[in-house]
């Protein structure tokens, strides 16, 4: 009885030495939570930083492992799209850094810009403007008005009046930031590029088109400095510049940049690309503002033609689908209707006709007669256009 009592005793021991010997530790759960994090399993990520919380919580108050395990925490939320609990975790790493480190640690400015993410995340505009008032006064104290971190913060700023439709207030944000940008960096900073395409926007929207086009003729010498005159990186400011001088009724100014515009795109995706026809239905109104109708005409044709392509292309893959399974009469049928779609015949669309005439043709011919070698029926075409 004895020795079985002891032995008992012994596993038993044994038993809880085990459960300490594999009980999880912060480092094992911060490890295992990354690992989640990475694979897109958000829920076991937050289980695991969530248990390491608990474990940090029984630590001394001031253990970094702490701030780094909140910090988790708000980036596994954040990534779930729980923008309202991430920031309650967020804030309370905010508070273990300023109680530990001083409210004038630098890197509090870090953690206050993801807090003013995450409330433009929960539409909270005016907390976000806040919040960004405060990292401003920290950079400029840490940093002095003429810095790149400074110049950020009006960029921010702006962008968060602009979503408010706050398009006066923005511009003023913009102009600040790019003072700053130009006078550290220089009128051709790459720097510039993204304030000035905002500025061209907001000028836009305002109807100042002449200060629109300024904006976006300085974001295009820049680009064409660092790219040359066909990259694709030139089209939006292209884009910009053609609208702000069809604003201004520079007609003779405007047409060669539109032009521009399209063969940016066609050297980009290829002639045959839908966003060429996008394109050409900007050219087309703007022709038309100035009834020049044959070049409306042309222009809306070859936008309706690539479209056409575009979706007879698609029909097409119906029709593979179906020669795959077997189904003659529903091939013939997606055949005709890709033929209907391409009608009226159009020199760009000359190829892709005859290839599916061709295929109706074998489809339909008469079966050869008997000891005659069958006759190979064509596959159907693949979609090889870029989408």
């Amino acid at each position: 009885m004895l020795r079985c009592v002891s032995f008992l005793t012994v596993c038993l021991v044994a038993g809880l030495l085990a459960q300490e010997v594999v009980a999880p530790s912060i480092p094992q759960l911060t490890k295992d939570g990354d690992a989640f994090y990475l694979k897109g399993d958000y829920e076991a990520a937050r289980l695991a930083f969530t248990s390491a919380w608990e474990l940090a919580q029984q630590t001394p108050k001031d253990n970094p492992q702490r701030y780094d395990i909140l910090k988790r925490l708000t980036s596994v939320r954040a990534a779930a799209g729980e923008f309202a609990d991430a920031d309650n975790w967020l804030q309370q790493a905010i508070t273990w850094r300023e109680n530990t480190l001083g409210q004038k640690d630098h890197k509090i400015a870090d953690d206050l810009l993801i807090s003013a993410n995450l409330c433009r995340g929960m539409k909270d505009f005016d907390r976000a403007q806040v919040i960004l008032r405060r990292v401003l006064s920290l950079h400029l104290e840490a940093y002095t008005l003429l810095s790149s971190m400074v110049a950020d913060d009006f960029s921010r700023m702006a962008a968060i009046d602009g979503e408010q439709k706050k398009i006066d207030t923005a511009i003023s944000s913009l102009d600040a930031a790019l003072d700053i940008r130009t006078k550290l960096g220089g009128p051709l900073d790459p720097t510039l590029i993204p304030d000035l395409d905002r500025l061209g926007e907001y000028h836009t929207m305002m109807r100042a088109y002449d200060l629109a086009e300024a904006a976006f003729r300085h974001g295009l010498v820049i680009r064409e400095t660092l790219y040359g005159k066909t990259h694709a990186d030139l089209i939006s400011t292209v884009d910009g510049l053609a609208y702000a001088l069809f604003g201004q009724k520079k007609y003779d100014q405007a047409e060669p940049v539109y032009l521009r515009l399209i063969g940016l795109w066609e050297s980009s995706v290829g002639k045959d690309h839908a966003m060429v026809a996008v394109a050409l239905d900007k050219l087309a109104v703007f022709y038309a503002a100035q009834k020049k109708y044959p070049e409306v005409r042309d222009a809306l044709e070859r936008s309706a033609a690539i479209r056409s392509r575009f979706l007879a292309l698609g029909i097409s893959q119906q029709a593979t689908q179906a020669f795959t399974e077997g189904q003659t009469d529903q091939v013939k049928a997606f055949y005709r209707r890709g033929l209907t779609v391409l009608d009226p015949p159009n020199p760009i669309n000359e190829d892709l006709r005859g290839q599916f005439e061709d295929l109706l043709k074998s489809l339909d011919a008469p079966p050869p007669k008997s000891g005659a070698a069958p006759k190979r029926v064509p596959i159907p075409p693949k979609k090889k256009d870029k989408l």
